[in-house]
This record gives structure tokens, C-alpha cells and sequence, in this order.
């Protein structure tokens, strides 16, 4: 489970793609240390030992600028994310579990498993598709970082609070 989003020291997520997030146990031990700040703690949630009791960290912000990666590597969940978890052929949103990936020209026609050959597409389709060229929706391009932030999916946010830290349109100011 994901209990506490981690902002990089400008306020945006350190990734996307999984977004930033540390387990209660690993944010709790980083506001022990005194190595992070925390912007938001959660409401009604309290850790116990016998001597202290702690608010559990909703939010926290690195206290250094962590350069992100330039590059964006070529996963299955880059390609949802990319594709904004919409099957290619159909149109129709789906969860994670309920997409898979397909390839536009088919691996045995020649096809790679590369970010312009791949495409989100739901199971249904991906069947009806089989062996043949379909075009999907949209041309399957390599995406940069923030088409990726677009494509984080609000079912990823274990928390309301986080949505005011996930600000895509100042990451758009800034690119």
C-alpha cells in the first residue's frame, strides 16, 4: 500500500510513473532522522511505541533537488500511462489488470516491441485484432516525461490530499 507521496524539493513528484510514494514505515523513519519536511500528515492516523506516538506523513518534500531522468523507459505501465489506460481500438477506459499490450504490426509480420509499434489495448479487442494490422485511435509515439505525468491515473492516488500536490499545469509552465 502506498501511504505517503514523495515531492521532489521544486514540489512536483520525484516519478510519474509509479508515482512517488514510500511505504508509512519508511516515512515515518525519514521524519525520525530529521532528513525530509513533511507538508501534509494524515488526519487520523497515529503510530504507537511505548514511549511516543506519531502522526503518520500524508505529503513530504525532499529537502534536496533530486535531477529526474530524462529518458523514459519503455514498460508496460508507461505505455497505459502514455495511452492514458484507454484501449487504442475500442476507446473505452480500463484498470491495470484489464489492458494488455498489443503490437500494431505484429511481431510475426515484423513488428517491434518498441513505444511506436505498442498500444494499450483491452483484452476484447486485442483478440478481435489477433494476427492482422488494425490502426489503433492514436499513432503510438515515444513519450517524454510530462506526457507520462498526464497519464498518471486518479485510480493511482490512494489519497484526496495528494491531488493538490499533483499539479500537471505547472509542470507544463515549465518544459
Amino acid at each position: 500500500m502506498r501511504d505517503t507521496l514523495l515531492l521532489n524539493a521544486d514540489g512536483n513528484p520525484l516519478s510519474a510513473a509509479p508515482l512517488s510514494t514510500l511505504t508509512w514505515q519508511e516515512s515515518i523513519k525519514l521524519v525520525w532522522l530529521d532528513r525530509i519536511n513533511v507538508l501534509e500528515w494524515h488526519e487520523d492516523w497515529q503510530v504507537h511505541s511505548p514511549s511516543i506516538t506519531m502522526s503518520v506523513p500524508s505529503v513530504m518534500i525532499v529537502r534536496e533537488f533530486v535531477k529526474r531522468r530524462t529518458n523514459t523507459s519503455f514498460s508496460r505501465s508507461n505505455v497505459y500511462c502514455r495511452d492514458n489506460y484507454i484501449c487504442q481500438y475500442c476507446k473505452q477506459m480500463f484498470g491495470h489488470k484489464e489492458l494488455t499490450i498489443d503490437h500494431v504490426i505484429p511481431k510475426s509480420k515484423g513488428g517491434k516491441t518498441e513505444w511506436t509499434n505498442v498500444v494499450s489495448a483491452c483484452k476484447k479487442c486485442n483478440n478481435q485484432k489477433g494476427n492482422t494490422i488494425v490502426k489503433p485511435y492514436k499513432e503510438p509515439r515515444k513519450p517524454d516525461f510530462l506526457q507520462l505525468v498526464n497519464g498518471v491515473n486518479v485510480k493511482h492516488i490512494d489519497h484526496d490530499i495528494w491531488l493538490k500536490y499533483i499539479n500537471l499545469d505547472s509542470e507544463k509552465k515549465r518544459a
